[in-house]
Formats: C-alpha cells, structure tokens, sequence
C-alpha cells in the first residue's frame, strides 16, 4: 500500500514536471522546456514500474 502510495505522489510530480514546463515555456518568455525534458522520463519510468506492478498482481491473483 505505501510503494502504490509512493508511485501516485511520483506521478503527480512527474506530471506537473512535464505540463508546467510546456505551460511556463508558452506563457513566459524564457525558455523552460527543460523542466518537461526532466517530467518526461520521470513519468515513463512511473508508468513502467505501474504496469509491471499491476502485472505481477494480477498474475499472482489468478494462480
């Protein structure tokens, strides 16, 4: 329960990485595209670790 815990709070950073860098890059004059190219990795590897996690539940739900 607390590494799923763990894993929300991850994605929830990683997304607001990701549109708040695309958001401030669009309204803000400098550049801020750095802060999405760091959210989307960060994202990417929270969405693996979810699907192998839900795949490894699943599959010891069924046996």
């Amino acid at each position: 329960m607390r590494f799923k815990a763990r894993l929300d709070l991850l994605e929830v950073v990683a997304s607001l990485l990701l549109f708040g860098g695309g958001l401030l890059g669009f309204l803000v004059e400098e550049s801020w595209f750095w802060l999405g190219l760091a959210g989307f990795p960060l994202l990417t590897a929270v969405y693996a670790v979810t699907g192998v996690y839900w795949l490894r539940a699943r599959r010891h739900s069924t046996a």
